[in-house]
C-alpha cells in the first residue's frame, strides 16, 4: 500500500507514523521517503488499520493508486 502524506514535514513525522505503523498487527515494512512524503507499506494489515494508525498520530494520510 502507498499513501501520500502531505502534512509529513520533517524527521519527526517519519518517527512517529513509523512508530504508529509499527504497532498494527499485519505490518511487515515501513519505507518512508520524506522528500516525496511517501509511505510505503507491505504486509497482511487491513487499510483501514493502517489509515487509523496514521490519523491517531496525527497526520492526513491519502491512497495512491
Amino acid at each position: 500500500m502507498k499513501l501520500v502524506i502531505s502534512d509529513m514535514s520533517c524527521q519527526h513525522c517519519v518517527t512517529r507514523i513509523s512508530d504508529a505503523l509499527k504497532g498494527v498487527a499485519g505490518v511487515d515494512t515501513v519505507n518512508i521517503t520524506l522528500s516525496d512524503k511517501l509511505v510505503e507499506v507491505t504486509g497482511s494489515a487491513a487499510q483501514s488499520a493502517i489509515l487509523d494508525a496514521i490519523k491517531g498520530a496525527g497526520y492526513s494520510p491519502s491512497v495512491v493508486d
